[in-house]
């Protein structure tokens, strides 16, 4: 079951992937959907939708859970709302970002957390509620700018939420488990999760 449930992850994970790439593409120009307005719009839906991945990708190791948790989504329409609902059913849902420290003698190996350059729970909360923003159809009739400011150029945005899986750490509400998920492990650079349990 366990392996059935990181499966499911590694799928969210892999979709949050091809998200991003499109992003990038479209970020570096070399993809276009016909606008300029429409490429901005098309780039916010994606990064939204990368971000609902991962806020509700940790639910999936309990499907009670998860249940609960997107049925209340559904009536959140801010991101500070829906962290701060997950957060109370699962308080370590958000990823942690690690890197491989060192390997012991004994071969266990010894991860340390990313300290800076990716996607805090703050960020989540700017970008998603920026890109939930130009979703909306704009009003002809408003005294606001025709754009949004994202704060930060798409490509560091994408960087960020980059940064914040390409290791990380996923616990869970019910049980000592961790993964360790590897957003490109080889040989053929797909998501995989490393069940395992952590020692002193």
């Amino acid at each position: 079951m366990t392996h059935d449930l990181a499966g499911t992850y590694c799928s969210c994970m892999e979709d949050v992937k091809r998200r991003l790439a499109v992003v990038n593409t479209i970020a570096k120009r070399s993809l276009t959907i016909g606008s300029e307005d429409f490429d901005y719009e098309f780039v916010a839906l994606q990064l939204r939708k990368s971000l609902e991945l991962i806020a509700f990708a940790s639910m999936t190791a309990n499907k009670k859970l998860y249940a609960k948790a997107h049925a209340n989504f559904a009536n959140h329409w801010k991101s500070k709302t829906m962290l701060s609902s997950l957060d109370r059913i699962h308080p370590g849902f958000y990823p942690q970002p690690i890197f491989l420290d060192h390997v012991k003698e004994s071969g266990a190996k010894h991860f340390d957390h990313v300290k800076d350059g990716y996607l805090t729970k703050d960020d989540f909360v700017t970008l998603y509620d920026l890109c939930s923003e130009v979703l909306h159809t704009w009003n002809p009739f408003t005294s606001k700018k025709g754009y949004i400011d994202f704060k930060r150029s798409v490509s560091e945005w994408s960087q960020r939420i980059t940064r914040l899986l390409k290791l990380h750490l996923m616990r869970f509400v019910d049980r000592d488990e961790v993964w360790v998920v590897e957003m490109e492990s080889d040989p053929d650079k797909k998501v995989r999760a490393f069940i395992s349990a952590p020692i002193a």
